[in-house]
């Protein structure tokens, strides 16, 4: 019997899907562009109307920054916006996107042609990323066989501050995320507060804390199944940090699957669920990766980026070498200059 697999994900497996988010990326950040120019220049730049479109997000994250560091990042993205030659060269097609329009961004791409260079056949979305699983004992194959276990649950075992932010005062630390089932659904995890910080501080959880638990027989979808998990820390004075990841998820999901669909010509094949949902949290977590990067980048907005997990469960009576737990994982979150570890694991249950 072939093992449960559990990693971090850290990029996408499919070289199409890719060319595809980098697309999208392009498309989240020149929403950002404008949040900054119009802070500048708001004549020239106007935000659109309404209260949805990407550069809304954006200025629900870019309003939390220190007035100084907005003027930065605005005169910043104002020189870059003289540049041309070199924008049309890095933007591609969407360099015809004008941010001195009161129409949003994610409304002018949707007008423009998508690339016949980024468009591929549907069959390339069944293709199951290849992940590497290792192969239990005969005992261990024969003691899992024997109890089926329906659920499975993420648990938070510790969060560890090695290195404190540069806040003034202890950092106050909330932890929530985003998960997403086999068949593509996505549900909130509330976000709780951990504790108090100084550095070389512990929370430690026994028994370990449920983040969140799934199913493993709802849905159509077959086994193999995987499951996502997508860790938010933030620091709570860093004003609704964690409702803009939230929303910002919802939207880059929301633009990948429009994007994959003008990529295939048609809407995604078979369903959202299989290998497909699998690429699909894969490029969320791509995109929204890249996009902190920027942030930082051009906003000095040098927030936690939030890190996704995965298992993939092959059957009901598939164990991780044996064990109803997956060994116990560590990530780390770096961000405001500090640095913490969160260590959890996986467990299949009754």
């Amino acid at each position: 019997m072939t093992d449960n697999i559990d990693t971090v994900v850290t990029g996408i497996t499919n070289a199409k899907v890719l060319a595809v988010a980098d697309r999208v990326v392009r498309e989240f950040q020149l929403a950002a562009e404008k949040v900054a120019a119009h802070h500048s220049e708001p004549a020239k730049y106007p935000m659109p109307s309404g209260s949805t479109a990407m550069e809304h997000l954006m200025s629900s994250r870019f309003k939390a920054l220190p007035e100084g560091t907005r003027k930065k990042a605005a005169d910043r993205v104002v020189t870059e916006l003289k540049n041309a030659p070199g924008r049309a060269k890095k933007l591609d097609d969407l360099a015809k996107v004008d941010l001195r329009s009161t129409a949003s961004v994610e409304a002018q791409v949707r007008k423009l042609p998508f690339p016949a260079k980024l468009k591929f056949p549907a069959d390339e979305l069944r293709k199951a990323p290849v992940a590497k699983a290792a192969v239990g004992t005969a005992e261990q194959r024969a003691a899992a066989a024997a109890v089926p276990l329906r659920k499975l649950e993420l648990r938070l075992h510790q969060v560890k501050c090695v290195e404190e932010t540069n806040e003034l005062f202890k950092d106050e630390i909330s932890l929530g995320g985003t998960a997403v089932d086999e068949s593509g659904d996505a549900d909130k995890i509330s976000s709780f507060r951990v504790k108090s910080f100084h550095t070389g501080g512990v929370q430690t959880y026994t028994p370990p804390r449920r983040l969140v638990w799934f199913s493993l027989t709802e849905g159509p979808v077959q086994f193999p199944k995987s499951y996502f998990v997508t860790l938010v820390l933030a620091e709570v004075d860093q004003g609704g940090f964690s409702s803009f990841v939230d929303g910002l998820i919802d939207k880059v999901r929301d633009a990948i699957t429009a994007a994959l669909g003008n990529a295939i010509g048609s809407q995604l094949p078979g369903g959202p669920g299989g290998p497909i949902a699998v690429l699909i949290s894969e490029a969320i977590d791509y995109v929204v990766g890249k996009i902190f990067s920027f942030l930082k980048v051009v906003w000095q907005d040098d927030i936690f980026q939030p890190i996704t997990v995965r298992t993939t469960t092959q059957s009901l009576t598939s164990r991780w070498a044996g064990r109803s737990d997956s060994p116990e994982r560590t990530v780390t979150f770096r961000g405001h200059g500090g640095k913490y570890q969160l260590v959890y694991d996986w467990r299949m249950f009754s």
